[in-house]
């Protein structure tokens, strides 16, 4: 194993600070709605095809963390390539299966947005795949009869479920309507207004679970810090639009919140 270039203190005060960025852009976010899907803005600039722009903003994220994964340590673990393998099925449904099966056709985003989404997903690409080709652990078999490893990886494809389902209940609907949306009766939905988002949640907290990485909690909290302000903004819009939605229904976690 070669050298990597940032040393294990420096790469992790690197992503306590990436971490500490999540937090302060929290409570912005629940101020602010992200002007793309059905919040989109042209007040933010000029707009881009909304397929275009989701290629662009999420494809660095796959790219480099599977460059970073593969170039670095040349004696990734079994565990290691279990890791590699939730990332990349999960961004290869995202940005090559899932943006053609909605209903986008003239839909658009501003490039504001990608932008800035690119980057989000450049650092958080980097920051996981830097960790795993360089600095991860050398797993052994053991970590596989872990119980952090088995309930991480259990929550790690739940929420998958959860975050697929969801989303193909959303684009059957919208498949069906031709006024765009109707509300979701089924399933999660019965209970909350994203069961999609709380999915990929779960996912990604299962993800920092059975890596036991710093890198792994500090997207589970971008992700937390991303996705339930837009699941809020998501349940009030529902409210405004639909003017018999289900008053108990919650935004993202069942009779919580």
């Amino acid at each position: 194993m070669t050298n990597p270039i940032l040393l294990q203190k420096d790469f992790n005060l690197i992503v306590l600070i990436w971490t500490l960025i999540a937090l302060i852009i929290f409570p912005i976010l629940l101020k602010v709605k992200a002007p793309y899907g059905r919040h989109t803005s042209e007040k933010w600039g000029r707009l881009i095809d909304n397929r275009t722009g989701w290629l662009i903003m999420e494809l660095p994220s796959l790219l480099l963390f599977t460059i970073l994964s593969v170039t670095g340590n040349p004696s990734v673990s079994g565990a290691g390539w279990i890791f590699f393998s939730a990332w990349v099925i999960h961004y290869i449904n995202r940005i090559f299966i899932f943006p053609f099966r909605t209903r986008t056709r003239g839909k658009k985003m501003p490039i504001m947005i990608v932008v800035l989404a690119a980057l989000f997903n450049l650092m958080n690409g980097f920051l996981n795949g830097y960790w795993l080709g360089n600095l991860s652990a050398n797993y052994n078999a053991e970590w596989l009869t872990d119980p952090r490893f088995i309930l991480g990886i259990s929550l790690f494809i739940t929420g998958f479920v959860i975050n697929q389902a969801s989303d193909n209940h959303l684009i059957h609907l919208r498949s069906n309507s031709s006024k765009g949306y109707y509300i979701p009766v089924s399933k999660l939905f019965k209970y909350v207004s994203c069961p999609n988002f709380s999915g990929e949640i779960i996912e990604w907290s299962g993800f920092a679970l059975m890596t036991w990485s710093l890198p792994g909690l500090s997207f589970a909290v971008w992700t937390a810090a991303n996705l339930i302000p837009r699941a809020l903004h998501h349940h009030k819009w529902y409210h405004e639009y639909f003017h018999d939605y289900p008053a108990r229904r919650k935004a993202i976690i069942p009779g919580i919140l």
